[in-house]
């Protein structure tokens, strides 16, 4: 994989037909928060400002994964990147659970796909068995909401501190580039739908469906939030980007992977 340049200021390209200076390739840079929290990814803002629905993800220096620049040319370099965002990250979530919603469904587990690594990185990428809980069955759903929990549990640290990119604080960088955009990437329909809407429902319902049930799952979905809550304050905006079951086919292995692995206390080491 080809290297890029540290991240330094750039002459853009010509306009384009719609009057927009275009970022060339190879200019990563800060973008900052993106407006809003818990909407859909690509929105209307990304779109609005000149983004468009292809290529979305860039590979970074370090093997994070990046939110192409909505000003990016639209040519790629010769090694396949767009400009990009460095303070952006997107991760990418899923569960497994065999013999979901049957008498078979008793263990399932949650994936967390941050990018390739590195043997001298260490393990970011996460597969995690999810303990029995009384009175609390495994399910898919469950186990997708584990996952986004581990994600944005373990991305505090980068909107804390950095790290995401490998900038060198002062000679390439003022100060740290700390994430403020966060994109959680998953193919759960469940997961991505309730939290760029329902879920605001359910909170001044008291937790009720439209139907006037308790909403299922309600546990995890208040730890949920309460992590969208600390980045939040972080300056970290968290949106929800889902795709096709195939277009997420690393975090699916490391769900079923961690089916294989002991389980752990989760609600401990994540709330």
């Amino acid at each position: 994989m080809i290297s890029l340049p540290p991240a330094t200021k750039r002459k853009r390209s010509p306009s384009d037909e719609m009057g927009r200076k275009l970022h060339d390739q190879h200019s990563p840079h800060r973008s900052g928060r993106p407006p809003g929290n818990c909407n859909r990814f690509p929105g209307p803002y990304y779109l609005a400002h000149g983004g468009n629905e292809d290529n979305l993800e860039v590979v970074g220096l370090n093997d994070f994964v990046h939110v192409r620049c909505h000003f990016a040319s639209p040519k790629a370099c010769p090694c396949g990147r767009y400009a990009c965002h460095l303070d952006s990250m997107i991760v990418a979530v899923d569960g497994a659970c065999p013999g979901n919603g049957s008498d078979l469904a008793v263990r399932s587990a949650c994936g967390v796909y941050f990018g390739a690594e590195d043997d001298d990185d260490g393990p970011r990428n996460m597969a995690l068995r999810i303990p029995d809980e009384p009175g609390m069955l495994h399910t898919s759903q469950r186990a997708e909401l584990w996952a986004a929990i581990a994600a944005l549990s373990a991305s505090d640290k980068y909107a804390e501190s950095g790290g995401q990119w490998p900038c060198e604080v002062p000679k390439h960088c003022k100060t740290p580039c700390r994430v403020s955009h966060l994109v959680v990437k998953s193919d759960s329909a469940y997961l991505v739908n309730s939290m760029t809407g329902a879920i605001n429902k359910w909170k001044t319902n008291g937790w009720l469906t439209a139907k006037k049930t308790p909403v299922a799952n309600r546990d995890l979905w208040e730890l949920l939030l309460k992590r969208v809550a600390y980045l939040d304050k972080l300056g970290v905006t968290v949106d929800w980007w889902l795709v096709p079951r195939k277009e997420n086919e690393e975090a699916d292995w490391l769900a079923n992977t961690g089916l294989g692995k002991k389980a752990l206390a989760l609600r401990d080491m994540l709330s």
